[in-house]
């Protein structure tokens, strides 16, 4: 049985990292690229991307919540360490960042 406040803690979690991820990736976008466009871009991709949840949010609801929650997680922790890793040995090179 999934636990309620265990899960709601872990989603707080998520939507703080994720919320503080995508602040920090815009502004080491702008530094680098000096660029007004590609970060407008980027910021429409982030927003299709929570747009097109009406299409796969009820493809994703009839999984298990726990399902969802650990592989959702899993990949941004991987997509993260891996934004980070492009960040810190490849400062120059933000096209593999998005």
């Amino acid at each position: 049985m999934l636990n309620k406040k265990a899960y709601l803690a872990s989603r707080l979690a998520c939507g703080l990292g994720n919320s503080l991820y995508g602040m920090v990736f815009i502004w080491w976008l702008q530094n680098q690229t000096k660029s007004s466009s590609i970060v407008g871009i980027c910021i429409a991709i982030f927003s299709v991307t929570a747009a097109l949840s009406i299409f796969y949010g009820p493809i994703i609801d009839r999984q298990s919540y726990k399902k969802v929650s650990i592989y959702s997680m899993l990949i941004q922790v991987i997509l993260l360490f891996g934004l980070t890793y492009v960040i810190l040995f490849s400062p120059y090179n933000y096209l593999l960042a998005k």
